[in-house]
């Protein structure tokens, strides 16, 4: 059975980004983007049969950081324009999730936690990562507003 996570294909594509396969990335970015729920929430992984709607907080920003890493290599503003609804989603979802105390809540980002999930310092760094990421996707196409706004809520995990 194949198995196509996000966070081992926003790794590999940041290694295939810097040795000039980016229309690969672009096809991995395509093709896993549309399986994100209305909500923002980005699955962990897809296997053959279909996607794993397991708690893992990690996703979303690991989506951001992939698209974002993607335009820094290939300055495509027609696929985060393309991808802006992916893009607002996933920022939304990581602000829905912080808590006031400025962590993710507990999940199972790691495959030691299945049966106890806790808190894991891994998705706040994706969550970081991501929202500045967002920030910098905003900022090239233009969207100060947003730019601005998810730099305030990156902030927050500071």
């Amino acid at each position: 059975m194949a198995i196509w996570e996000i966070r081992d294909g926003a790794m590999m594509s940041a290694a295939l980004l810097r040795m000039g396969h980016a229309e690969a990335v672009r096809e991995f970015i395509r093709w896993y983007a549309p399986h994100q729920r209305a909500d923002g929430f980005v699955p962990c992984c897809i296997d053959n049969e279909g996607v794993d709607w397991l708690v893992e907080h990690d996703s979303h920003g690991q989506l951001l950081a992939l698209i974002a890493d993607y335009h820094r290599f290939a300055p495509d503003d027609q696929l985060v324009a393309d991808l802006w609804p992916n893009v607002v989603r996933a920022a939304g979802c990581i602000g829905r999730l912080l808590g006031e105390d400025g962590l993710l809540p507990v999940s199972v980002s790691h495959e030691g936690y299945l049966a106890q999930p806790v808190h894991s310092y891994w998705d706040d760094f994706w969550a970081l990562r991501g929202l500045r990421d967002a920030v910098y996707l905003a900022r090239a196409i233009g969207r100060k507003d947003c730019a601005l706004q998810w730099e305030t809520l990156s902030k927050r995990l500071d």
